[in-house]
Formats: C-alpha cells, sequence, structure tokens
C-alpha cells in the first residue's frame, strides 16, 4: 500500500496516517515505563501556556499529567478491552456490507439545514484531536466479494487494510489500544503542531508570527516534514499533515493561521514590551480559546441541536482523552455528510459551477493559490450537507481514488470504516446502547423505522444483536430536532463534556485571562460577553468574504435555523 493512499483515507474524519517526513519518531507510542514516558512523568507542569504534546492538559497525579498527551491510548469506555485480536471474523465482507447497506442514488440533503461548512469544519476539529498511525507488518485485507459491481473493472480481489499500531495502557492489566499521535484536547494542533519540532519550522523568529507564502496562504513544506501526500515543498505545510486533503480544509487552516498573526500583530502593539515568545504563546492561547468557543457555542449545538450542560470549571478527575468508541465510530459521520461534488461562488454569492470532488484531493499548493479560497468557502456556506444517515455517496464510497496516479483497484472509505472498527475490536452498536444508558435493541425496528435500511441491516447481520458501531450509529433515527440518533447524541454529549471538562485550558476556566487583556484585546473581551459572533468575526478578518455574503447563523445555509 503506497504512501499516498494511506493519507487520503483520512478525508472526513477520523482516518489513519503514516509517516514520510524526517520528522516520523515524532508518531512512535509511547509505551509504558519506557524513558520518554518516565520523562513526562517527571515534568512539571507550567500553568500560562499549553504543551504541544498535550502533557499537562490535566494535572493532579503524574499519570493525570499523561491524559490528552501524544502517542497515548485512546480512552476506553470499555475498560479493560483488549485490541490485541480483532474481531468480526465471522461477520460478512466490509465490502459486502458496504454494498448492501451504504450505497447512496442521488443527493439527501441535511433535513435541518445544515451547511456543507458544518461538515468541513468537523473534520478541521477532527485533525485537531486525533490521529492514528498504521503497521505495515499487520496486514488485515478486506475481501471483495465476487460479482462485486465496480471491482469488474479492476484485478485484485481483496482491498488493502493494515491494521493501527497500538499502545500498551499502563493501567489495565497492560491491555492494548491504538494510539492517538495528536493530543485529544481541542487545542489548534492542526494549526500549531503536536510537538515543538513541527511548531518551530512553522513560526516566523520575530514579533510571534507564523510563517506564510505568497497571498498569506499557510507557508510551504521545505523543511522536509511529515506531509500528506508527499513531504516536498510543493505542497503547504500546516500544524496537521493532512491539510493539503481538499481545498476546504486547507481554507480552515489558513483561515486560523491568519488569525494568529493578526492577534500576535495587535498583541505587539498594545504591549511593545513583550518578546517573540510571549507574542507568540498568548495569540496561540487566544487563538485555542476562540476555536473551542466556536465549537461548544456554535458548531455542536448547530449538529447535534443541543447543548452541554454548563460548564462548572476544570475537574481533574476527569480524563480528557479522546475515546476509541468516538475516533473509531461515532466522530466518523463525516463520510456520510459528503456530496459528489465540491461547490463554488463569487463575490455576491454568485454560483460557479462545481467541480467533481474525485477530481480535488491533494491539489499543489500553486492551484490553491491560483483559485483561490473564498470561492469554496462561499460554496460551502451556501449548500446543504448531506443527511447523516447510513449512505455514503460512490465519490468516498467507490471512487476514492480515481485520477490520482499510482493508485490501482477498488478502495472504499464505509468499507475501510468497517475494517478499522474491526481492527479496534469494536464492541456492537447494542454494546455501545446499553454502556449509554439505552436498553438493547431487540429488533432491527428499534434502530430504524426506515424500512429499507431495516430490510438491509437484516439481510447483513441476521441479527440486531450483531450490528456492528459505526453502521448502528449511522442508521438511528434522528432524535427530535437533532441531525443525529439518540446513542450517537449521547455518545457526543459524553465525549465533548469530557474534552472540556478534564482539560485544565478550557477557555472558560479560572484565570485563563487577565483582566488587562480582557480590557486591551476586544476579541478576548467576546470570549466572555458574546459581543462577537466568534467564526464571523475570523472570516472577515482574515477572508475577503463581507458581511453581507455570510449566512445568518454560520453553519446553516440560510432560510433554515436548525428546527
Amino acid at each position: 500500500m503506497s504512501l499516498l493512499l494511506l493519507f487520503l483515507l483520512s478525508i472526513a474524519f477520523s482516518q489513519p496516517i503514516r509517516p514520510n517526513g524526517n520528522d516520523r519518531n515524532n508518531l512512535l507510542p509511547v509505551q509504558p515505563d519506557t524513558p520518554i514516558f518516565n520523562q513526562r512523568l517527571r515534568s512539571g507542569c507550567v500553568r500560562n501556556f499549553r504543551t504541544f504534546d498535550g502533557v499537562c492538559t490535566s494535572f493532579g497525579t503524574p499519570e493525570r499529567k499523561l491524559w490528552a498527551s501524544t502517542n497515548r491510548p485512546h480512552y476506553s469506555y470499555f475498560q479493560g478491552r483488549d485490541t490485541l485480536v480483532p474481531r468480526g471474523e465471522a461477520l460478512p465482507s466490509a465490502r459486502l456490507i458496504s454494498n448492501m447497506l451504504c450505497r447512496q442514488g442521488g443527493n439527501t440533503p441535511e433535513p435541518r439545514g445544515l451547511a456543507e461548512l458544518a461538515t468541513f469544519f468537523g473534520q478541521f476539529i477532527d485533525h485537531t484531536i486525533v490521529a492514528t498511525t498504521t503497521n505495515k507488518a499487520e496486514p488485515m485485507p478486506i475481501k471483495i466479494p465476487d460479482g462485486d459491481p465496480v471491482a469488474a473493472n479492476f484485478s485484485k480481489s481483496e482491498m488493502p487494510f493494515f491494521r493501527s499500531v497500538r499502545v500498551r495502557v499502563r493501567t489495565r492489566d497492560m491491555t492494548q489500544t491504538p494510539s492517538n499521535v495528536l493530543p485529544s484536547a481541542i487545542d489548534l494542533a492542526s494549526v500549531y503542531g503536536p510537538n515543538k519540532e513541527r511548531c518551530d519550522a512553522l513560526r516566523q523568529p520575530y514579533g510571534g508570527l507564523m510563517k506564510t507564502s505568497g497571498g498569506g496562504m499557510l507557508p510551504l513544506n521545505y523543511a522536509g516534514l511529515n506531509n500528506a501526500p508527499r513531504s516536498g515543498p510543493e505542497f503547504f505545510l500546516a500544524g496537521d499533515h493532512r491539510a493539503n486533503e481538499h481545498p476546504m480544509l486547507t481554507t480552515l487552516h489558513t483561515v486560523f493561521l491568519r488569525e494568529h498573526n493578526h492577534i500576535a500583530r495587535e498583541l505587539a502593539r498594545k504591549f511593545p514590551k513583550w518578546n517573540s515568545e510571549m507574542l507568540f504563546q498568548m495569540a496561540r492561547k487566544i487563538n485555542g480559546a476562540q476555536m473551542q468557543k466556536i465549537v461548544y457555542e456554535q458548531w455542536y449545538p448547530a449538529v447535534t441541536g443541543r447543548r452541554l450542560r454548563r460548564y462548572s470549571g476544570f475537574n481533574k478527575n476527569v480524563d480528557p482523552t479522546v475515546s476509541v468508541s468516538f475516533s473509531t465510530a461515532g466522530f466518523r459521520v463525516g463520510h456520510t455528510m459528503v456530496g459528489n461534488r465540491v461547490n463554488r461562488a463569487w463575490k455576491g454569492n454568485q454560483r460557479m459551477p462545481s467541480l467533481s470532488l474525485k477530481d480535488m484531493f491533494f491539489k499543489s499548493a500553486d492551484k490553491m493559490k491560483k483559485d483561490g479560497m473564498e470561492v469554496f468557502l462561499r460554496g460551502a456556506m451556501m449548500n446543504r450537507a448531506q443527511k447523516i444517515d447510513v449512505k455514503v455517496h460512490d465519490a468516498l464510497r467507490n471512487f476514492l481514488f480515481t485520477g490520482i496516479g499510482g493508485e490501482e483497484g477498488l478502495h472504499d472509505l464505509v468499507a475501510l470504516n468497517i475494517q478499522r472498527g474491526r481492527d479496534h475490536a469494536l464492541p456492537t452498536y447494542n454494546a455501545l446502547r446499553v454502556k449509554l444508558g439505552f436498553p438493547k435493541a431487540v429488533t432491527f425496528a428499534q434502530i430504524t423505522r426506515n424500512k429499507n435500511v431495516r430490510s438491509a441491516l437484516q439481510n447483513v447481520y441476521k441479527s440486531a444483536g450483531l450490528v456492528e458501531m459505526w453502521p448502528g450509529l449511522m442508521a438511528e433515527d434522528h432524535a427530535q430536532g437533532s441531525s443525529m440518533g439518540p446513542t450517537m447524541l449521547r455518545l457526543w454529549q459524553r465525549e465533548f463534556t469530557r474534552l472540556r471538562d478534564g482539560d485544565s485550558f478550557f477557555y472558560l476556566a479560572a484565570g485563563m485571562f487577565s483582566k488587562r487583556l480582557r480590557e486591551e484585546i476586544p476579541r478576548v473581551r467576546a470570549l466572555y460577553n458574546g459581543s462577537e459572533d466568534t467564526l464571523r468575526g475570523i472570516l472577515l478578518r482574515n477572508t475577503e468574504i463581507i458581511e453581507r455574503d455570510l449566512p445568518e447563523k454560520m453553519f446553516f445555509v440560510d432560510g433554515y435555523d436548525g428546527a
């Protein structure tokens, strides 16, 4: 399997990666009782600013300092569950399930009016908090069934797949869990990087600024760091290696990079005695706080139709590490929300011809600079996402690699999702229901009232008790006023609550910003008094889009309010 293939699998939410740069050692798992593990345990915590690797996101005991840090095991709601041996051996091929259950015909627009921007912003969040690496020494190929409607055009009988790198869990009898190479906190690691080496390559040596290339775009990868699809200078470099994946993802990376520099320059004017390091760290802190506010006050309520319970401060007993159930199943909703076309619009929201999604992966930096990012941003704000359901468009399910040199054969992102769940030994959909306080689904009708989906589930799994986690979550009927089913909704509620309450640097935690900063910097003040729509302000400051071209509600198309 080529490096390009493994990188492309991260198109929507939460997919595995492989190293290809000169910083590949930063992706190695941190096993218990190794020198780097013990070094982290002994390190002191500085309370002013975050570390890049997530150490000291929490505190209280040496072990808690490692919660949410890089290259450590995912959290599990099923304590003691070992992923050494995959599950699902007796189940049908993941590709067969994809064909039987997930084939999408025409468009199914999201009924509450969620915009495509909500889909891509969700991916940006995902690329901030989770990434897994794969082990080429552990193949686990997916059988392509006889008579496959697309595979007849190819000669291979298997779809390549490799298992995730695992790390031992010190407190659970050395069980093995997939490693997360990113810090779990919503800290904009996607912009700044998960380690000092990567961040240093992104920074200017003066003014607290980050590097840019022509037109205020992301810098180019002259450092040769780990990057998708290649580590050469023809592609942009960002905190996360997947920034070049498609135009909207590159756009969001660029917007938050520009916002950092905008903040740093404002801080330099207000605090002329601060050195470059102080300017950088404070700009990073403010930028990350704005990201958290957008996630919790705008994006999460838009997608779920709910708000979390009121924040009551940092809780040192809450582990803020991303869970394996969330990253492997519950947050992989992006695949179902993506259409076959990439929408664009000129100034004044005048529609342009759309582009085929399968032709837009990993375009070089020159191509992105030529087209400009505003046309993609306007298009994403004007068009509805696809409905969250078990159906996935052909661009991801059949034609993911069309037109990309060096890739042959069939690659199905749905099948890869299902296989990844088996690799991670995820419990069944019913097991998750019970864990989250719901009764088991004894019949398929207790999962969905949709007769076609119910029939397809029954044809695949025969018994409701065998339904796997990802298909079950996607197949659920939506909760009232939400864009997802009740089990997924409760999983998200638990996950985003832990990510918030267990993060000692959450923007609303006590003492995050001084009284003087609140007085001098309007966007810091706006974190608390709501005087600015945070995402709207960031886009107006850092793009050529004007106020009247923005929607009334940032994650909904005009004419919809999420009801």
